[in-house]
């Protein structure tokens, strides 16, 4: 066991498809799927891919990375690449519907330059400064704080903010009215932070380095 990590920290299982009822993340990696021998946490559904994610240790913090085609959810929201969890976040397999919850005892708060998750009170700050967000704004900066330095494009946004599929002609004008209020909230706190870049035809990055 490594000693950094707090042994609380755990998966609990949400449905009869896994095969324990909990899952303490005492170890470095672990892979989930269905694939026996292989999956240290084993999920008994066909749609599930027989080595369908993997979860690692980075620093005090567990990552989650998808290697399915058939997607993996946090959240009810899909992930690309490599997910950092937070304490209380829903995993689904090949389903927003969740099969896992991950449970760690002692959240601490994710640094990123200026930009600051205590997730403690999962509250924003910029540069020490709290973030007054609404909960469209919030849910936006978060899903770009999750993937920063990456493109989050607009259906990934749609998914984080409202939980449904990004329909152009209906949600095109409400996405940007979110995301330009979050710009001038951050601007309320420093008249000079505008880590978002919008990427046209893509979607949205945050800096890397915010």
């Amino acid at each position: 066991m490594n000693e950094s990590l707090p042994p609380q920290t755990k998966l609990v299982c949400l449905h009869e498809d896994v095969e324990m009822a909990e899952y303490l993340l005492t170890a470095d990696r672990y892979t989930i799927g269905r694939l026996v021998g292989v999956c240290e946490i084993l999920v008994h559904r066909r749609t599930v891919s027989r080595v369908h994610a993997r979860l690692e240790r980075t620093g005090s913090h567990f990552v989650l990375h998808d290697l399915s085609r058939n997607q993996t959810y946090v959240n009810h929201t899909p992930i690309e690449g490599a997910h950092i969890l937070h304490d209380r976040d829903l995993i689904g397999l090949a389903s927003p519907e969740p099969l896992l919850r991950f449970v760690d005892s002692d959240p601490t708060i994710l640094t990123s330059g200026k930009l600051r998750l205590d997730e403690s009170s999962m509250r924003f700050t910029w540069n020490q400064q709290p973030l007054d967000l609404t909960p469209s704004q919030w849910r936006l900066l978060n899903n770009l704080y999750q993937h920063r330095g990456e493109v989050c494009t607009r259906e990934q946004c749609a998914l984080a903010i409202w939980g449904a599929e990004f329909l152009p002609g209906m949600d095109a004008d409400n996405l940007d009215k979110v995301l330009s209020g979050l710009r001038a909230r951050l601007r309320e706190v420093d008249s000079l932070a505008d880590p978002i870049t919008v990427r046209r035809g893509l979607g949205y990055t945050l800096a890397a380095d915010a």
